[in-house]
């Protein structure tokens, strides 16, 4: 099964050292491709490859541009889809004026393309799903926030497709979301603090 990775600081920072241990450990498992995502000037930046990333000379490049806020980054072990660029995570979708980016680490089953959808995986068509359920939870009365129409968007995926396994990482770019729904496949938080203060997270999965 996959490996997903994310970062989220209250101040730009890189992962300079947490992702080069995380592609080199463990993406002999993982060797189906590779992405990283981040945002620079309030668009995400995606950058992925259909190759094992501790051979991959543009992972370690990507590792040393990106410098944000919000960082998600995932290895592939595929139980859908080809292996191919349009099926590697991070998925970049543009929604209510924000880029989102999405990593899932799981197996939903056979789930239909969604219209948005540029690559055959059931992560990307999950992916499209919540961002609906967002949007029609959002439309629904006074305004609304993000997190509640997320929680709302994971029932109904689980309703409609089944009690599949589901453990992903989400951003807008504000915020950095994680869910985890396997226990056999926990994410793990690890909090950091910086002497100036305020504080950097690395979420792994280890």
């Amino acid at each position: 099964m996959c490996e997903l990775f994310g970062l989220c600081c209250n101040e730009k920072d890189r992962a300079s050292r947490s992702l080069p241990i995380f592609g080199k450990k463990y993406s002999d498992a993982n060797r189906e491709g590779w992405g990283i995502a981040y945002y620079e000037n309030h668009r995400a930046v995606l950058k992925k490859e259909p190759k094992k990333a501790k051979i991959s000379k543009s992972f370690f490049e990507t590792i040393e541009k990106a410098k944000s806020n919000i960082i998600i980054a995932h290895l592939r072990n595929p139980t859908r889809g080809a292996v191919c660029e349009k099926n590697c995570h991070p998925f970049k979708q543009s929604f209510q004026n924000k880029d989102w980016i999405f990593a899932h680490n799981g197996d939903m089953g056979d789930i239909p393309l969604h219209p948005r959808s540029l690559g055959d995986t059931d992560s990307e068509q999950v992916f499209n799903l919540l961002l609906d359920h967002i949007r029609s939870y959002q439309a629904s009365g006074t305004i609304r926030g993000v997190y509640p129409g997320l929680i709302r968007g994971i029932k109904k995926v689980f309703r409609e497709f089944g009690d599949g396994v589901l453990n992903f990482l989400m951003s807008d770019g504000s915020g950095l979301y994680a869910f985890n729904h396997y226990p056999e496949k926990p994410l793990y938080f690890l909090r950091k603090e910086k002497e100036y203060g305020g504080s950097s997270g690395d979420i792994l999965s280890i």
